[in-house]
């Protein structure tokens, strides 16, 4: 080959490979996960919230654990929670030994009482000093600065006195006060008690009558239990405790009694707030972001170039593309075998080879995983039979008459989807730009813009962007809405990758059941109120003044299962769109073969519940995937006899699960396999088989014949659609 032909076929296999990814991507976006995404920063910026909050008290001189109530007096000295829990951390009392009752002597003198029952009980243990100055408790005192108003704490509060400012303290130093209540007396002393020996200690404010409760909060002017007031140095202390008299009677604007003390609520609630605020902030930055993304992500997809590099694959090609396998560079990583959902490809000597190529459905992920390039998706031998239609999907030869699904020959819920919704965008511009239009509609000639006929993925698809587009339209359904759904058996996975779903949004949809699949269309359905006319069949087709652009289609239906005459429908519209599949009719038994009367509701073309046949004596004619699962389906019901009737003499299609699945029942004895036989007679209660040894009967309750469908080439040929 000369060098300009190289260079010119190295050009094609670049233009060939636009679009594709060569290795296997390092994520993939689902809907489970870019839900979380913004929770996720949200938590991460509301640690940091906390963390910030935590290092703020730390740098403001607070300490680890509860924050308890601390005095004035404890403060200045730099006392902490290590200061009297010991081995410099906060602990709780007695724990490990440790006693803070015992810190209290580190500090102060150790101070007797002067009244000989309270030394009696200090001396036999049953008396400490947090007994009466409870630690972090709501026990207050007084501050006496020279010169200034006396300062009254309680429970981590303070205020000034100013209403005793003409009694300031005259002496040379700060002095403290400490206060005791009445409750902490309480133990051994009833205060109400006129006998009560320190009746006359507690401070009576107002009038209050013999016998009544004392308030525990009230506090106990009684200076002098550690030294006699003569002895307290002098006139000074004396005069000090007069004034802590005076203070303790007065109320300090801005302490509330009966605020609890400040500590871990107060904290707590610092420390929740500017976490949750941090959080809040980080949420919005994530939505704004994920917002802004998306934006951008969706303009990048309607810009030409990229619809033109990496748009949805609408048109099915010419050829049949099935990967090919060079032997000498694969490596057998069995990459290609997983990405595969139809099982085309096997390992075998540790090299991929293409074992099912009639299964292949050119989806080409195989390609995109292979790490190495040894896959690539290559052009077979030409598909025959497939209608011609152009780039809108317009039928050559019939204007007016777009196609879209696998009618199309193009396999795929995502490709039948992403064809139902491009065909109804160039109707749509078609009908915008053509000038007749407005006129038929001003005179009502017309009943509806579009018929859709089939309500399969695709007429799904094309209702809901009919829908978006503001056509009127109707959907017109032989059977029910989805029917190819709903035909499969119980439980049948179906693959595919996320679906991109008109008015929507996206579908995740890698493997799903049968059920899931179904609910999914049913909703959407119902959600936007769908115009969809179940059992209803197109007949006809004529062409009115020419047919489109100038003219317009008459389309003749009949409702099933109405009397003669009584369900005829005519629609006069603009434009039809065929979203009717392939499948087109169950392949059924010759005419000539004999059928017991009885046997006539025993026969069956399609499985949609296995359960319903639990127990029964069951023959499958036919030996493709429906048949395969459905065999499957019946054998793994309880007291269920599978017979499989299957004229060639081993597997020669079907996805490897499948297989394997029917080798390992009948190894097991819950399926039989009938080789090279065919279907000869239906008598009651049993079928005739014609094999290589002659006639072979079997007891059975039910026959299905799963053995294809007939193309819908005759509803193509009544639309004028031309086939290749």
């Amino acid at each position: 080959m000369s060098e300009r032909g190289q260079g010119q076929g190295l050009g094609l296999a670049a233009r060939e490979l636009a679009g594709r990814r060569r290795s296997a991507p390092g994520h993939e976006r689902t809907s489970d996960v870019t839900r979380t995404r913004g929770w996720l920063v949200a938590a991460a910026t509301g640690a940091l919230g906390l963390l910030a909050a935590l290092l703020i008290d730390l740098r403001g001189g607070a300490e680890l654990g509860v924050d308890r109530a601390i005095s004035p007096a404890h403060r200045d000295a730099g006392l902490g929670c290590a200061s009297c829990h010991g081995e410099g951390r906060p602990r709780p009392a007695l724990e490990g030994g440790v006693d803070p009752r015992s810190a209290c002597v580190g500090c102060h003198d150790d101070q007797r009482s002067a009244r000989a029952a309270h030394a009696r009980l200090l001396a036999a243990g049953a008396l400490t000093c947090v007994d009466c100055h409870g630690a972090h408790e709501t026990r207050g005192g007084v501050r006496f600065e020279p010169g200034e108003p006396a300062l009254r704490w309680r429970g981590g509060q303070q205020g000034h006195l100013d209403q005793l400012a003409a009694l300031r303290w005259t002496g040379r130093e700060t002095s403290d006060v400490a206060l005791v209540e009445v409750g902490g007396c309480g133990r051994c002393h009833e205060p109400a008690r006129p006998d009560d020996p320190m009746a006359h200690c507690v401070l009576q404010t107002g009038v209050q009558e013999p016998g009544a409760p004392v308030d525990p909060r009230s506090p106990v002017v009684c200076f002098d239990e550690h030294q006699r007031l003569l002895d307290a140095a002098g006139s000074e202390r004396a005069a000090l405790w007069e004034l802590a008299r005076e203070a303790a009677a007065a109320e300090a604007p801005g302490l509330d009694e009966a605020t609890p003390e400040r500590g871990g609520g107060a904290r707590a609630w610092w420390w929740l707030g500017l976490s949750l605020a941090c959080a809040g902030v980080g949420l919005a930055g994530a939505r704004l972001r994920a917002r802004r993304r998306a934006q951008a992500e969706r303009q990048r997809s309607e810009a030409p170039g990229e619809q033109a590099a990496a748009g949805p694959v609408l048109r099915p090609a010419e050829h049949r593309r099935l990967p090919t396998i060079d032997a000498t560079t694969c490596i057998g990583c069995n990459a290609c075998v997983d990405a595969c959902p139809y099982d085309v490809l096997e390992l075998r000597a540790y090299v991929a080879v293409l074992a099912r190529p009639d299964d292949c459905c050119g989806l080409s992920l195989c390609e995109q995983r292979c790490p190495n390039g040894s896959l690539v998706i290559q052009e077979g031998e030409r598909l025959p039979e497939l209608p011609r239609i152009d780039d809108d999907l317009q039928a050559l030869g019939a204007p007016g008459v777009h196609l879209a699904g696998d009618i199309t020959g193009l396999p795929l819920i995502r490709n039948a989807i992403n064809q139902g919704a491009h065909a109804v965008g160039a109707i749509a511009d078609a009908l915008a730009s053509e000038r007749p239009r407005a006129a038929l509609r001003r005179g009502a000639t017309l009943d509806l813009d579009l018929v859709i006929v089939g309500a399969g993925p695709a007429g799904i698809s094309a209702a809901l962007e009919a829908k978006r587009r503001g056509l009127r339209y109707r959907v017109l359904e032989q059977a029910s809405a989805a029917e190819s759904v709903r035909s499969f058996p119980r439980g049948k996975l179906v693959f595919d990758q996320p679906l991109g779903m008109p008015m929507v949004g996206e579908l995740w949809l890698r493997e799903s059941t049968k059920e899931e699949l179904l609910g999914k269309w049913l909703r959407i359905i119902h959600a936007e109120g769908l115009d969809i006319r179940e059992r209803t069949r197109v007949i006809a087709c004529e062409r009115v003044v020419g047919g489109p652009p100038r003219g317009h289609l008459l389309i003749r239906a009949e409702a099933l299962g109405s009397a003669e005459g009584e369900g005829a429908l005519e629609l006069r519209c603009a434009r039809v769109l065929l979203c009717c599949g392939r499948r087109g009719t169950p392949r059924r038994l010759d005419a000539a073969l004999p059928v017991a009367d009885e046997m006539v509701d025993h026969l069956h073309y399609s499985l949609a519940d296995a359960r319903s046949f639990a127990g029964r004596r069951v023959l499958v004619v036919g030996l493709g995937d429906v048949a395969m699962e459905a065999a499957i389906a019946l054998a793994n019901q309880p007291g269920t006899a599978v017979a499989v009737s299957y004229r060639g003499a081993d597997f020669k299609r079907g996805k490897r699960r499948n297989v394997d699945a029917l080798r390992r029942l009948s190894a097991a004895g819950r399926l039989e396999l009938l080789w090279s036989t065919e279907l000869a007679a239906i008598e009651p209660g049993r079928v005739r088989l014609r094999g290589p040894d002659g006639s072979v009967e079997r007891p059975v309750d039910s026959v299905f014949v799963l053995i294809g469908n007939l193309p819908p080439s005759g509803l193509l040929d009544t639309f004028g659609v031309e086939l290749s």
